[in-house]
Order: structure tokens, then sequence, then C-alpha cells
């Protein structure tokens, strides 16, 4: 057809859109852009949909787009988009940082809007104060008034109280965990030695927490270095009660964790346990989780965070080759009917302390070890013991989470981070119920890792409708944990079709014994 006396083109659109390519990029970036158009419509171009795609949103007259409401302007590419990957982006990189900003809603202008995909959503931070609020902000809205009926049983809009622990001493912080557990409701919030960070003191009024009715009304747990001056003068000036829980030594201040927690969740007997009401499951079970504490073995507790915050188990720590008279004397309140489960293989917690414990209770191991499917006891990891509880279900203490099938949230952490594993711990407390899974890389998981993220993706029979899904929770900022790396996660969680003939991926929600 023609328009305007123009000649009819016989080229066909397949040779045009090759030809606007290849001059694209030579040309690259915007330049490309005005020479592909400048080529189309020399060349007669008439294809709408090939126009768009070289040129998106350019406005008529060859002009600039107009600018989206809050855009903050194209400008240059970006020095990686420079050197990006053709492959990646085959009609040329994006230019400037972001074409529109995120605004924090105006009821909550602290609140830091993150990145997420289907699947996958980052808590970001660059630090343990950052990394920590990302999570309590994700968790819990604080939308509704303070005075508004039922707002202080309404477990998911505010917490009832918060635990303050310093980003500088793992132990102490894991040792705290299991003040996350209801009836206290009080998530994890770094402090430093001398005082309030000021991201740390906004996200405390934001939360503005109803306080531990069964605490006297308590709003904060100091634990460990947290209770200090600074720290206590800040909460004293906005108005917040505490509580200082501190001790000489780890498994002293474990002890002592121990009992204020069971006095709070089970004032009958003053020793945490499962199963305290009617509506509860668990018929009384006390569960201790052991964690080894030499060297950095601690690591191996860090799964146990997780859980702790998920259900009323208690945190203790014994050495490789010795049990410590403070974790004695929190196992003898059991009466001879803990049931023990120790984070780490024979090599962080020896056999000969394992028989000890059995003076108090039942015990079990939680690594990767398994004597039918291993010959030779495979080496145990941080990662792979790690991956070990995410699937392990042990009915005698409804001990770990038995996730080998979809429907289920993980959150993914380095394993150098523990910071972020700690702050991370809400997210098995309410929302997904998120196991912790661990990377040793910022940029790739470990295979085992990889595969049981394809072995627990959704895989569907009829429609992609049926679900159930997953969420990833990704902590961190990118040197944590990389963008293409949560891409990837993304990308292997990702509903998929059952029935393909070469999909050797994904489960039903009944493969992890849910109905």
């Amino acid at each position: 057809m023609q328009t305007n006396g123009a000649r009819s083109s016989r080229i066909r659109p397949e040779r045009i859109r090759m030809r606007i390519r290849k001059r694209a990029a030579l040309a690259g970036g915007a330049i490309a852009v005005a020479t592909a158009l400048v080529s189309a419509a020399a060349l007669g171009l008439a294809d709408s949909d090939t126009a768009r795609s070289v040129g998106h949103g350019a406005a008529a007259g060859g002009g600039p787009p107009p600018a989206s409401p809050g855009a903050t302007g194209g400008g240059p590419a970006t020095p990686a988009a420079r050197g990006a990957d053709k492959n990646l982006f085959p009609f040329g990189p994006p230019t400037g940082n972001g074409d529109f900003q995120v605004p924090a809603p105006p009821e909550a202008p602290t609140l830091v809007p993150t990145i997420g995909t289907k699947t996958t959503q980052r808590l970001y931070g660059t630090d343990a104060f950052q990394k920590a609020v990302s999570v309590t902000q994700h968790v819990w809205p604080a939308a509704i008034p303070a005075n508004a009926p039922g707002e202080t049983d309404n477990v998911p809009d505010r917490p009832w109280g918060v635990t303050l622990v310093t980003p500088d001493d793992p132990l102490t912080a894991i040792t705290a965990i299991p003040l996350i557990h209801f009836p206290d409701d009080a998530p994890i919030l770094y402090v430093t030695k001398t005082g309030i960070p000021q991201v740390t003191l906004n996200e405390l009024k934001r939360l503005g927490d109803t306080g531990i009715v069964r605490n006297r009304n308590i709003d904060a747990f100091l634990v460990g270095a947290a209770a200090n001056r600074g720290v206590r003068a800040q909460l004293k000036a906005i108005g917040m009660t505490f509580q200082s829980v501190t001790a000489p030594s780890i498994p002293g201040l474990a002890n002592a964790v121990d009992k204020v927690f069971g006095g709070i969740q089970n004032p009958d007997t003053g020793v945490p346990q499962m199963g305290t009401s009617a509506s509860s499951t668990g018929n009384g079970m006390m569960v201790v989780m052991i964690g080894p504490m030499d060297g950095k073995d601690w690591q191996y507790a860090l799964p146990a965070t997780h859980f702790s915050s998920h259900m009323p188990a208690a945190l203790q720590w014994v050495h490789k080759d010795s049990i410590p008279d403070e974790t004695v004397a929190a196992l003898q309140r059991r009466q001879g009917h803990a049931q023990i489960y120790l984070m780490g293989g024979p090599e962080q917690i020896s056999p000969q302390v394992a028989k000890k414990l059995t003076a108090y209770g039942s015990v079990s191991r939680i690594d990767n070890d398994d004597a039918v499917a291993f010959n030779t006891r495979p080496k145990n990891t941080v990662t792979s013991s790690a991956l070990a509880f995410a699937k392990m279900w042990d009915p005698a203490g409804e001990m770990g989470w038995g996730i080998r099938g979809p429907g289920h949230g993980f959150t993914l952490v380095r394993r150098d981070d523990w910071q972020g594993a700690v702050a991370s711990a809400p997210l098995s407390h309410l929302g997904f119920h998120s196991p912790l899974i661990l990377t040793d890389r910022a940029d790739k998981l470990p295979p085992a890792v990889d595969a049981y993220f394809k072995q627990v993706a959704p895989t569907y029979l009829k429609t992609p409708a049926e679900g159930p899904y997953n969420m990833t929770y990704v902590i961190g900022d990118w040197k944590n944990i990389t963008w293409p790396l949560q891409a990837h996660v993304d990308y292997i969680s990702e509903m998929s079709n059952r029935q393909i003939w070469n999909n050797a991926n994904g489960s039903r929600y009944s493969d992890s014994g849910q109905p």
C-alpha cells in the first residue's frame, strides 16, 4: 500500500528487523535507537510492532519520551551496562539508574521498598541493622492504631515485643532466639554497645509493639551487651519498658534465656514445652537443640535459629568434648524428659558428649549422615546440615521442617552472614514459616541446594492455577547474594508442567506429607 505517494516497499519485515538490529548493535545505546528509527523510516517500514520494540515510548517528532511520574531521568548507561553482554541486552543496555523510584507509603515513611520477583523477595540491607529492619518491616505492617479493638492480639499487624542484641557476638545473638516465639512475639533488632542507631530507633517507633502482657507488659528484652546504659536511656526516652537478660558466659546466658522464656511460655513448670493448651499440639514435649560452641562450629546451630523462632524449642550449648554446668542445669529442669537434638556431626559434638547427654533424655543428631544411604559417613558441612534439617521430620519431637515438596517458604542466606541468618528468624515465626537455607557463595548455589530448589519446585497436572507456589526470601545486599543468583532461584522455583516428557524436576504438595 502506498501512502502520500511513497513507493510500496517489497522488503520483507524479517529482513528489515535484521538490518535494524545489526545497525543498533554497531551504534549502541541511544544512538542505536535513533539510527534504527531513521533506518526504518528510510526503508518505509510500516511494521508498528518493530517500531515499538526498537524505540519504545519515543515521542512523535523524534524527541525524548515523556517522563513517568517520579522519574529520575535517563542519563548515560551505568558502568555495568556499558560493558554488558549483548546477549543479555540484545537491544542495547538500559540507561540511567531507574526511570522511577518507589516511594514509601505516606502513612509509613520509614518503610524501605525492596526488590522481588515471582517467587523470590529480597530483604535488603548493607549491614546487620538494616537487614533486621528489612525483616521486621516485611513481617509487621503496624498499620492499625494500637488502641483499635483487638489490636493487642492482632499478631499479623504488630509484634508484642522486641529482642535487642548486638551484631558483634554470634553466640549471644543465636542464644537470644527463643525469645522470638510466642507468647513473646519479639523479633530481633540490632543495637550497639553504646546505644540504638537511628535506623533501629525509627523501626522501634514504627512497630509500636503492644507489650508482652504475660510478662508484665515488657516491650523489650535486652540480651547480653545490648543491656547497656545508652540503650536503656534511649528506650526510656521513648517510653519503652525492658528486661535485661545477661550472664557471665554463653552457656549461662542460654540457661538464663531458657528460664525467662519458660516462665512466660509455660508458667506451670517454668520449662518451655510444646502442647501447653488444648488448642496446641506436642503432648508436652520438651525439645532442646544443642549447638557446638568451639571455634566456628556455632555455624551448625544457625538452622536452629529459625526452628526455635517457629516452635518453643530451647537452645543450649556444649563443647566438643564436655558439657558446661549451666547446660546441665537447663537439662535437669526437664527431669529426664528432654528430647535433645545435636546440631552437627561427631566432628562438632563428640560421641562421648552425646552419650553423657542421654542421662537427660533422648538424643538425636541433625547432620547430613544416613546409615542406609551412605556406607561411608559423608563429610558434614554447614550448608548440607541446613539442607538435611529442611527435609527431616521426626514426629517424636515434632522436629524438622519435612519440606520435600512445594507450597512453602525458604530463607536464603550466605553462610558467613550470621547476622542476616539471626535477623531473618522471624520469617519462620510468621508468614511462610521459612526454614533457613545456606549458600557458601554470593553468585552460585551449592549443587545440593540447587537440586533441592528444583526438587521442591511446583508442578501442575491440569493448570498452573492449581498451585501451590513457593517463596524464597533473599537476605542482604547485592554483595551478600547477587541479583543473578536471586533470578536463578526464581527461575528454578517456577511452576512447570509435570506431564512434559523431559521435565525431571518438581513435585506436588503431598510430597511433604500434607494431604
